[in-house]
């Protein structure tokens, strides 16, 4: 049996380097693509070639050169390319519902390209390298706080929906497809792009990366503002290439006054649930879809801060947490 050599314990200047290396390596593995498809006006689907920018960042980052795992490469072939066949379909599905005012099946072979990188990050949970691995399966492997991050967001919308009501407020409506079974497709859809070509792209990056490391020198709340900033910044090319365009008023309110809390709760998330990546997913990916998919009053949204609040003072995060 061959045996694993355990990594030493690095200097707190080691740690503050990897963080930045991080940081630069994702800004670079996300802004060029980025750049190079809103220049050449590429397809809308090819933006998520640099989505990935994060995760990829952190895979070549953990890699372990003396690592041994017994070998699995036909697992993580077989595996991939299923994977990319899946993501292939729901990004087809996804642009073509989007955009339509009805449901229906629209294959679209360029989106094999972009599927590749989602099907690469997710397969890493097969990976013959140590430190790839362990990524790979704290995104896969299934964790209660899963459910945890799952529900916050359709509480909020069931619980602002019962104030809008009681108060006589307008909700904001979302397009309906006709029938439930309809509008409950488009939901699914909606939430595999979200965790395939957001949350996997991002999460093992910013929380199963750069999280971690700064954890290991500060605070978690001070760990929380600074993966908040490079996150928020990190966002920059999309939101200036938009075709309105973010205005001062809805960059503050999008990147700075409720990244924040959702910053400090996809915290509380990783902390809480053992270092779970896949909660931090989920969690994003409900985010990213349910106010998409069902009616919301936009002041109810404001609980995203009483939440934060509440995992502030409950997990005490302005403590540095023991490794």
């Amino acid at each position: 049996m061959s045996e694993i050599i355990e990594e030493p314990e690095q200097p707190e200047a080691a740690k503050a380097g990897v963080a930045w290396k991080f940081v630069a390596l994702a800004y670079t593995l996300a802004w060029i693509p980025w750049i190079v498809c809103i220049k050449l006006h590429a397809s809308e689907m090819m933006l998520n070639l640099g989505v990935a920018g994060p995760s990829l960042a952190a895979l070549i980052l953990l890699r372990r050169s003396r690592s041994a795992v017994p070998r699995i490469a036909a697992g993580r072939v077989l595996l991939f390319l299923l994977l990319v066949a899946g993501c292939s379909v729901i990004l087809s599905l996804y642009y073509a519902w989007r955009t339509g005012p009805t449901l229906h099946l629209q294959w679209d072979p360029w989106s094999l390209i972009p599927s590749i990188a989602p099907a690469w990050i997710v397969s890493s949970a097969l990976s013959r390298d140590l430190g790839i691995r362990e990524l790979g399966v704290s995104l896969v492997r299934f964790n209660r706080w899963s459910l945890v991050g799952f529900f916050i967001f359709p509480r909020i919308i069931f619980v602002g929906d019962a104030l809008a009501r009681s108060l006589h407020q307008p909700l904001t409506m979302q397009s309906s497809n006709g029938s439930a079974a309809n509008d409950t497709a488009k939901a699914l859809v909606f939430f595999l792009y979200s965790i395939f070509f957001t949350a996997a792209l991002e999460e093992p990056g910013w929380r199963g990366c750069l999280l971690p490391i700064l954890q290991q020198r500060w605070s978690s709340l001070q760990s929380t503002l600074f993966v908040w900033f490079a996150w928020a910044l990190w966002h920059l090319p999309l939101d200036l290439s938009r075709p309105q365009g973010f205005s001062i008023a809805q960059y503050l309110e999008s990147r700075i006054v409720f990244l924040i809390p959702i910053s400090i709760i996809l915290t509380w998330l990783y902390n809480r649930g053992c270092r779970s990546i896949q909660a931090c997913a989920t969690f994003h990916a409900s985010m990213d879809t349910f106010p998409f998919v069902f009616p919301y009053w936009m002041p109810s949204f404001a609980l995203l801060f009483v939440i934060a609040g509440m995992a502030t003072v409950r997990d005490r995060m302005w403590r540095r947490r023991l490794s």
